[in-house]
């Protein structure tokens, strides 16, 4: 328990708040988002009605701009990232579904969609068919997992194969593709990669999160150990890694003497370590560098959190700063 609120408390205090959507009157500036993070970091809130406010762009702007590339699948997949209203969320993955020729990164996304909206039926013929389509991919398999415990069902018959070992959510296209529609919408190259990148959904990291809550089922320990072991392997986004160590945790714990094994004490120690690591340097970035980052820094530090990670783009951010490591 103390690890998932410590997995909690990370993704409610990032660096930069993850914002939920709203109505802009304006297009934000670099200025106006630097001036509503000081006051809300002053004013000790996560969010304040002016973040709230210039985080999310309309919706009918969103949509116009879609539709005037309707045949850019990139476009629509931004849109339908970024689109709150389901009915028109789940038009628009349709569409980018269909002038991608069913890219696969699209589907695994809509399929997340689509369960978090509790379209259980849809989600699950969109996993099973990513499932397929993406075989080494362990994913679609936890998806195909949560959505079968929403429902009550057995998980007894959801067996991945052992080539599924890669955890891909496929975040980062998703992000690329809605900082592209921002961008042609008429952000600016910060703003659009503020939102892309920050306000981005996270939707397997839940789903994970919620399948390893205690009790861990047996049945499904094997498969959640091999999702969490590589959610930390250089993941994209330290969020990710976080939540790694959490499920791992859970699922080496399954087992009536787990706890008097002398190698996982060792592992329980080795994954401590490494979460205090990021957080120090989580917390070093927000009270040290933040405020101190020029516009361009910041560009380039979301385009390095896409290209290296998100550790090594914080890194580098301090450096940049600091004008040495």
């Amino acid at each position: 328990m103390r690890q998932k609120l410590i997995v909690l408390f990370y993704i409610l205090s990032s660096v930069f708040c993850l914002l939920t959507p709203a109505v802009s009157a304006s297009l934000p500036t670099f200025d106006d988002f630097r001036r509503a993070d000081r006051e809300r970091r002053t004013n000790g809130q996560l969010v304040t009605a002016e973040s709230l406010e210039i985080s999310t762009p309309s919706a009918d702007l969103l949509l116009r701009t879609a539709q005037e590339k309707a045949k850019d699948s990139q476009m629509l997949w931004g849109a339908a990232e970024l689109l709150g209203d389901w009915p028109k969320k789940r038009a628009m993955f349709e569409s980018a579904l269909l002038a991608s020729g069913t890219n696969t990164a699209i589907a695994v996304r809509y399929a997340c969609a689509a369960a978090q909206k509790r379209e259980f039926e849809l989600a699950l013929q969109c996993a099973r068919s990513c499932e397929k389509q993406d075989a080494d991919n362990i994913v679609p398999w936890l998806l195909e997992m949560w959505v079968l415990r929403q429902q009550n069902q057995s998980l007894d018959a959801v067996k991945p194969p052992a080539s599924a070992t890669r955890f891909q959510d496929y975040g980062t296209e998703a992000a690329r593709a809605r900082i592209w529609l921002l961008e042609a919408a008429g952000y600016s190259p910060y703003s659009a990669r503020r939102i892309g990148v920050l306000t981005l959904d996270r939707y397997v990291l839940g789903m994970a999160l919620e399948l390893a809550r205690h009790p861990v089922d047996p049945a499904i320990a094997p498969v959640l150990l091999t999702a969490a072991k590589s959610m930390q392997q250089r993941p994209v986004f330290i969020v990710t890694e976080l939540v790694g160590q959490h499920v791992e945790s859970a699922a080496l714990m399954v087992g009536e003497h787990a706890d008097a094994d002398p190698q996982l004490a060792q592992r329980m120690d080795q994954l401590q370590e490494r979460r205090q690591d990021l957080q120090q340097l989580v917390a070093a970035i927000q009270r040290d560098i933040i405020d101190l980052a020029t516009e361009s820094e910041m560009v380039q530090y979301f385009d390095n959190v896409l290209d290296l990670g998100e550790e090594t783009a914080m890194k580098k951010l301090a450096a940049a700063v600091r004008h040495g490591p």
